[in-house]
């Protein structure tokens, strides 16, 4: 280490040591008078120390030089703060300014630093200058000196380096000794101060406590001599303070407690206790006794002996003759009580200290001084329901709320019973502040009384809360009392109707012999009971069921009536209930209207009317057409709202004395009682048809629906009336054949087609059952080339009876009974099946198109999954099966139509729209649906060769579906013509009698399979 560079630093040091230590011994009690004043006066005071240290430093070179300002300036912003750092920087500085050279910026930016990063210290250590370790003096000393290094990199012409390796060491020596030092100082100087200001708030408490308090307050020393009273012992005394220092506190004790006080102060002054406390009495200047509550505590020295007594007093005069006055009265009120039947209690509340008397501890079933040992003991013995009841009446009584404590309660006895207490109580001696020091009470008990009560209670309870109302009248009927029900049930309060006769009561729908016979049967039977009419006071009028009852005079052999008890509930809820479910049995609760059990009841009623006098009646069986249309296209909501216009609509139709009814879904049934001749029936049938075709305004839309009706009379037509029922069916069925909107009388002809068509329907399950089916097969053929690659599979029935069966004849019957389900699973697995052998034995893919009913496509159910499954197990794709479906069916929603079209399709199965061009022929369902051909209907192709129209709607036909990717079949080929027409138009092909009539399978395997020779030759 260069010594010239350190002899000036510690110079330089000791300077800065000396001039703090200089402000150091200047006196501090003016800072806190003038705080501002001061502040700036300690920051010029710190700049001018700054200056002055600046004056006598370490020269590098002119204008580069080192001092210790940097220690003066951060230890001014470690405790002395922000102002006086401020100022001191500022004063510094501008002198570092003044002198100029090289380093001048450097040394203004060290300044700066320093002071700084003193200021951001104390921010953070502010409340623990007083008590700053060393270590964290030299880590603050370090950081700001290394911060100060750093900035002499920045002297210009490569000053700073060689500058640093000559002043870092003895910089980082001296420096951090200095900063330690001076923070030595001033942190000493701190905790002065602090403590200063501690010993000042203490001695303020305890002047404030000694000399204000209502506290007597004395400081004796261990001769028992008084050493300083305060004025409130004084006063309590009734000394002068003068007169109390020349007396000892044993002169004026009491002499009955001077020998407990005595030797407790002996046990301090030896050391085996520190405090005591005790209640002690004190003779005071005029001779009266002053009652004290005394805490003493004493004060020792190094040798653990007791220098200094202090003691503190509690006058509780008024407290303690309290007592007295109560313990004098205690005995008196014990000799009172002692001859009564109450049990007593006297809580010391202070203490929680309870006595209870003997009849106390009779009531528990205990020892009496068992009892008094345990003051919990009784409390315990309180039924844990009624307990908090207990405690927040005693709280809300000492708390002053309540001008006693009174409670009812149950209290479990040692010998196991349960007994009813009052237990009342009040408090008779309250402090000063009115805190309660005593309170007294008794104990009754009143379980005898309870029972009793109970008893009442529950007799009244049963006769007020009954739900039946009661009354009770004498002999003559006039009413003595009544039940709140009664009350309830009739607007009659009680004192309106004691006194007066039942009859207020009475209501003219019983009838004029009612009252009468009721009370003759109570005169003889003396009860009565049963349904009767009644007024209430607003004069509404109700039904009840009534039950009177006779009760004689007590030991009266004659049987005299004494009191009536008339019992009686409203029942007309329930009798309303009754009708409501006998019209919910039967009336529709859509429309209204009756429904079918109804109907039955009054056709019934009008037969024997008939036949009684006579006369005819004509049944209208109506069926509305087109109503699951608005159902499914309108929604359910909407198509309720049509039925319920259409009830109305048929009752505007008939007379009063007629019957319209509904049976369900869109059917109704109209009566027309007493019809003699058939215009009158015409007549009326006409109008519901007009008055049904009217359109329906069903919210935001319009519908229109027509009827079909079917008409029969009795007793032309039937003799019974599911004769009739069945009757009009057919009859309405018919107008439905005949194009609906409109009605049909019944005939015998529809009978012998119902019989016909049930004898068929029976036929048809035993066909199904015994597989009386076959399938045969007619050729789909290419046109351009005569090759049969296709089929269609068509089913064929030979009754055994009826010979062969029409399939237009039972295919409609089988959709109707749903046959068409297990006959359409049957057609396609045989057709498969026989596609597969064809493949197996023949090696020939013949695909094989298979009909498929909307009644199949709507209750086939999992027959789907079934058939793709046979498909597949059969190795069967679209070469093999092909369905067919006709348009129709593409607009019906509700089947599912798409998923079990795109099911085919997954499944390689290939889809045929038959009939096309003679329904709905949608363009957007054809975009919409993957199909692979469309068969023109036989309507076009019938007349193909001759008329114009029919051949450019064919060739538009084909052209659209090839457009669409689709290939075309025509139906009824039946002449080379029409062969030629169709080829030259570009279809793909052809079927009909000109190739071949549906043949059996054998024969179109022989023909068309085995050699097969091209159509187009034959």
């Amino acid at each position: 280490m260069d010594k010239g560079i350190l002899f000036p630093l510690v110079q330089n040091a000791a300077l800065l040591l000396a001039l703090v230590f200089l402000y150091d011994v200047i006196p501090k009690k003016h800072q806190r008078q003038y705080f501002l004043l001061w502040r700036i006066i300690i920051g010029m005071l710190i700049g001018g120390i700054g200056i002055t240290i600046m004056s006598t430093p370490w020269i590098y070179q002119p204008g580069v030089f080192f001092d210790t300002r940097s220690v003066i300036l951060c230890i001014s912003g470690l405790f002395f703060g922000g102002l006086p750092t401020f100022i001191a920087v500022v004063m510094t500085a501008l002198y570092r300014i003044s002198i100029g050279g090289a380093g001048m910026w450097i040394g203004v930016g060290v300044i700066v630093s320093s002071g700084l990063i003193g200021v951001i210290w104390r921010q953070y250590r502010k409340s623990l200058l007083a008590n700053i370790s060393g270590g964290e003096i030299f880590l603050f000393a370090y950081t700001v000196h290394i911060v100060m290094l750093l900035w002499f990199v920045f002297l210009p012409n490569g000053i700073g380096m060689p500058l640093l390796e000559q002043v870092t060491l003895p910089v980082l020596t001296i420096f951090p000794i200095a900063t330690w030092l001076l923070s030595r100082l001033l942190s000493r100087r701190f905790e002065l101060e602090r403590d200063e200001q501690i010993r000042l708030q203490d001695d303020f408490l305890f002047r404030s406590q000694f000399n204000a308090g209502n506290i007597g307050i004395a400081i004796t020393g261990i001769d028992k001599k008084w050493i300083k009273v305060n004025p409130r012992l004084c006063q309590m005394l009734k000394y002068s303070e003068a007169e109390l220092l020349r007396m000892t506190w044993t002169q004026i004790t009491h002499p009955d407690d001077l020998e407990a006080d005595a030797s407790k102060f002996e046990l301090m002054l030896r050391g085996d206790i520190d405090n005591y406390e005790m209640d002690k009495r004190f003779i005071v200047k005029d001779g009266s006794v002053v009652y004290t509550h005394m805490t003493v505590a004493c004060k020792r020295g190094g040798n653990h002996a007791v220098q200094l007594v202090i003691a503190g007093f509690i006058d509780i005069t008024s407290q303690a003759r309290a007592d007295q006055e109560v313990l004098a009265s205690r005995e008196q009120l014990e000799l009172v009580l002692s001859s009564s039947d109450l049990g007593v209690w006297d809580w010391d509340i202070r203490h929680d200290r309870i006595e209870r008397n003997a009849r106390s501890a009779d009531i528990l079933g205990c020892d009496v001084d068992m009892l008094n040992a345990n003051s919990r003991q009784w409390m315990d013995a309180i039924v844990a329901e009624d307990r908090p009841k207990v405690l927040h009446s005693i709280e809300a009584h000492i708390r002053g709320e309540t001008a006693q404590h009174k409670m009812e309660y149950r209290l479990n006895t040692l010998n196991r019973k349960v007994r009813w207490i009052l237990d009342t109580g009040k408090v008779v001696s309250r402090d000063a502040h009115d805190n309660a020091l005593r309170m007294c009470g008794t104990y009754t008990d009143i379980t005898d009384a309870k029972l009793i009560e109970e008893s009442l209670k529950l007799s009244a309870l049963v006769y007020d809360n009954s739900s039946e109302a009661m009354s009770v009248l004498d002999e003559k009927g006039v009413i003595i009392t009544v039940n709140a029900a009664f009350s309830v049930m009739t607007g009659y309060r009680e004192f309106e109707v004691r006194d007066q006769h039942i009859r207020l009561l009475y209501c003219d729908l019983n009838g004029r012999d009612f009252y009468t016979q009721m009370n003759n049967e109570i005169r003889e039977k003396g009860q009565w009971q049963g349904e009767m009419w009644q007024r209430r006071k607003n004069g509404e009028e109700y039904v009840i069921w009534l039950t009177i009852n006779t009760i004689n005079t007590i030991n009266d052999k004659e049987g005299h009536p004494y009191r009536r008890v008339a019992l009686f509930s409203d029942i007309t809820d329930k009798k309303q209930n009754e009708h409501l479910i006998w019209k919910q049995a039967n009336y529709d609760t859509l429309t209204g209207l009756p429904n079918r059990r109804m109907l039955l009841e009054y056709l019934s009623s009008e037969v024997k009317n008939a036949d009684r006098n006579r006369n005819h009646f004509a049944l209208l069986f109506l069926d509305l057409d087109f109503f699951k249309e608005v159902n499914d296209t309108l929604g359910h909501a909407m198509g309720d709202l049509l039925l319920i216009e259409t009830a109305s609509r048929l009752k505007s139709c008939v007379r009063d004395a007629d019957v319209v009814a509904r049976l369900g879904g869109d059917e109704f049934t109209v009566v027309l009682s007493s019809m003699d001749d058939h215009k009158g029936i015409e007549r009326v049938a006409e109008n519901i048809l007009r008055r049904i075709a009217e359109p329906y305004v069903l919210g935001e839309e319009t519908a229109y629906i027509s009827a079909s009706i079917g008409i029969t009379l009795y007793p032309d037509d039937s003799t019974s009336i599911e004769g009739l029922l069945k009757h009009a069916d057919q009859a309405m069925y018919a107008a439905k054949d005949q194009g609906r909107n409109r009605f049909n009388y019944f005939t015998p002809s529809m009978q012998e087609y119902a019989k016909y068509r049930m004898r068929l329907i029976q036929d048809l399950r035993q066909a199904v059952a015994n597989k009386e089916f076959e399938l045969h097969y007619q050729p789909i053929v290419a046109l351009a080339t005569g090759e049969v690659t296709k089929a269609e599979a068509l089913i064929r029935w030979h009754h055994a009876e009826r010979g062969a069966v029409s399939p237009a004849e039972f295919i409609p019957v089988a959709e109707d009974t749903g046959l068409i389900v297990e006959i359409g699973n049957w057609v396609f697995e045989q057709a498969a099946r026989q596609s597969a052998a064809w493949r197996h034995e023949l090696g020939v893919e013949i695909q094989i198109s298979v009909n498929k009913s909307p009644i199949q496509f709507r209750d086939e159910g999992t027959l789907l999954n079934d058939w793709l499954k046979l498909l597949q197990d059969l190795n069967i794709t679209g070469a093999g099966v092909c369905v067919e479906i006709t348009e129709g069916l593409l607009l019906d929603a509700s089947m599912g139509v798409t998923e079990k079209l795109l099911a085919y399709r997954d499944a390689g199965v290939q889809v045929s729209l038959d009939d096309f061009g003679t329904g709905y022929s949608s363009l957007a369902y054809l975009k919409k649906f993957d199909i692979d051909y469309l068969k023109i209907d036989q309507s076009f192709t019938r007349h193909i060769d001759t008329d114009s129209n029919d051949q450019i709607l064919c060739e538009a036909i084909i052209v659209m579906a090839h457009k669409l990717g689709m290939k075309v079949i025509a139906e009824g080929v039946e002449t080379e013509a029409q062969r030629q027409v169709l080829l030259a138009a570009g279809c793909d092909y052809g079927q009909g009698y000109l190739f071949s009539r549906p043949v059996p399978a054998g024969e179109f395997t022989q023909k068309y399979l085995q050699d097969p020779p091209l159509v187009s030759r034959v």
